[in-house]
């Protein structure tokens, strides 16, 4: 694993992390490491969950149609005849 190293950081922004690190269960390292997977990885999901989007878009629509549609084929079959 590579290792990195940071410097000049404000003991302001060291305090937030810890404070952010404790709420979470995790060490600072084990925060920070979390903290860079995520950010180094969000670009690969953001097309995904722009497609998800689309996708749900879509089936909203077509499940619209389809429920119209079985109900124009309920209304009809209760308009035909009674065979009593």
């Amino acid at each position: 694993m590579a290792k990195l190293k940071v410097r000049d950081l404000s003991e302001q922004d060291l305090a937030g992390i810890e404070s952010s690190a404790k709420r979470a269960h995790l060490s600072r390292e084990a925060y920070l490491r979390e903290l860079i997977h995520h950010d180094a990885t969000d670009h690969l999901l953001s097309g995904d969950v722009s497609d998800l989007r689309e996708l749900t878009r879509q089936m909203a629509i077509i499940i619209e149609q389809n429920t119209k549609a079985y109900l124009d084929f309920v209304d009809a079959v209760r308009r035909l005849p009674s065979e009593n």
